[in-house]
């Protein structure tokens, strides 16, 4: 195989993202670790890069302290997102998104969209989560469902 053919290496596109932006990121192998801030939000995101797969969890800062609420607001949510999955892990509520690269030309776009699309839902639904967190409920407004 020709290396226009081979897929691009996720660690080293997302490097490349990253260094191009000017964002401040540690490294250790294949996994990347990053502050995101947005409306008043901040978060640190983790992106594990598996070959030419890059995966972005984005995690709350609220520690829960209801499991079985912030169990119930993770499917819920998960039932308006049309990319990534909420979960909880480590008493923390992650959202997770992911991108395929497939091509070098593309690689770097697919990934700054999977990191936008995470930062987006997450923010938008700061409150929610972090009241789910403590196992209060919020009313839904429809019209701050976030991105879909």
């Amino acid at each position: 195989m020709k290396e226009f053919d081979l897929p691009p290496d996720g660690a080293e596109e997302l490097r490349a993202l990253l260094e191009h932006s000017g964002a401040a990121f540690q490294r250790e192998g294949n996994r990347f670790r990053l502050r995101f801030a947005s409306r008043g939000c901040q978060w640190q995101t983790v992106c594990d890069c598996q070959g030419s797969l890059v995966l972005v969890y984005g995690i709350h800062s609220a520690r829960v302290a209801q499991r079985e609420r912030a169990l119930e607001l993770c499917s819920e949510l998960n039932s308006r997102v049309v990319r990534g999955s909420f979960f909880l892990q480590e008493e923390r509520i992650v959202f997770r998104t992911s991108a395929q690269l497939t091509e070098r030309f593309e690689a770097r776009e697919r990934i700054a969209a999977a990191l936008e699309y995470n930062a987006a839902v997450l923010s938008s639904q700061w409150e929610r989560i972090a009241a789910g967190a403590q196992g209060l409920v919020l009313p839904r407004n429809p019209n701050t469902a976030g991105p879909a």
